[in-house]
């Protein structure tokens, strides 16, 4: 297991973010934006895999996890983003791929219309370009007529998110059992294949944030859009999700993978927004593939990495016919 080092960096605002380092290697820097549900523990297939080719950093967004609350309230995915720069220039990375995960694409996303030149590449797993509430369950409830009010409901939420705090600790033991689990499992939340283990960690993490941080930092996430950067986005794009992601679901990958010019799009059957905890082999072996012919960099016989991306013309891959997908070497036939 690769050790994960932690480091204390200030914004540009000065609030205080937890981040981290660890790996090392000849291949390029990654620095991984998480989802709202994990911290870089979230992480830990992808950096015991990579981390052995690859620095790779991260950071826990404001307010959250180990990092400082700030003190205008601002939590932004525009100032995440800002953040996420910061955090590239402590490490003195000018440049790496990003690799997000759910709220952490549009971060991604977000740094790469700000500052396009420190953008690598693009691995953009289980998100979307923004505004998630329009289209959060849509293959279970359609077009429902109350997502024009979703934004008010999560507002009102918000409002009143301190309420939940005496409930908290009540919430982390059930955090600790499989009775969560099941209930996700049964309404298709998350897939069999998921680390049990894993993921009742992260959801006891979960379950001890301030609340009314983390609603401030989801509704600012659900006002976000980024739809109008992505036929400008030159670097090279993965496009990762399952095809039964009911928070942002496979049509907006599809999307985002037909607007960014060359994206490829790999969509994993059975996967749900976890798919890094439920087919992480599978997401590595198309990280490499990715890696070798998109920035000439193949981690068994080490080249320099592309020096900057250039606009590319090829098509979005189509997405591959369902196939039963099973962890391990048996799926090098899908990729």
């Amino acid at each position: 297991m690769i050790a994960i080092r932690s480091t204390r960096v200030t914004a540009h605002d000065g609030t205080d973010l937890a981040a981290y380092e660890c790996g090392d290697g000849s291949g390029p820097a990654i620095i991984l934006a998480n989802g709202l549900g994990g911290n870089v523990d979230a992480w830990r297939y992808f950096i015991d895999d990579f981390g052995t080719h690859h620095r790779i950093v991260s950071w826990d967004y404001r307010g959250l996890y180990a990092s400082g609350a700030p003190t205008g309230r601002d939590y932004s995915v525009s100032t995440q983003a800002r953040d996420m720069a910061r955090v590239l220039d402590h490490f003195g990375i000018e440049q790496a791929i990003f690799v997000g995960w759910s709220m952490g694409v549009q971060v991604a996303i977000e740094l790469n219309r700000q500052e396009p030149r420190r953008t690598l590449a693009q691995i953009l797993i289980n998100g979307t370009y923004g505004r998630p509430f329009a289209t959060a369950f849509a293959p279970l409830i359609g077009k429902s007529p109350l997502y024009p009010f979703i934004p008010a409901i999560m507002r009102a939420v918000e409002s009143v998110a301190h309420l939940a705090e005496p409930f908290q600790p009540m919430a982390q033991k059930v955090a600790n059992t499989k009775i969560a689990l099941h209930f996700l499992r049964a309404l298709g939340l998350v897939s069999p294949s998921l680390d049990e283990k894993m993921f009742l960690a992260l959801a006891h993490q979960v379950a001890g944030l301030d609340m009314p941080r983390y609603m401030a930092t989801l509704n600012s996430l659900g006002d976000h859009c980024a739809e109008a950067a992505l036929p400008d986005i030159v670097a090279p794009t993965l496009v990762i999700t399952g095809d039964h992601d009911l928070f942002t679901p496979v049509s907006q990958s599809r999307e985002m993978a037909a607007r960014i010019p060359g994206a490829e799009l790999l969509v994993i059957p059975s996967g749900t927004h976890y798919t890094p905890l439920e087919f992480p082999e599978l997401i590595h072996l198309r990280v490499r593939k990715f890696m070798r012919t998109r920035l000439n960099y193949d981690r068994d016989q080490p080249q320099p990495p592309v020096a900057a991306p250039q606009a590319v013309v090829e098509q979005p891959a189509a997405a591959p016919k369902k196939k039963r997908v099973r962890r391990g070497p048996s799926n090098l036939s899908d990729l």
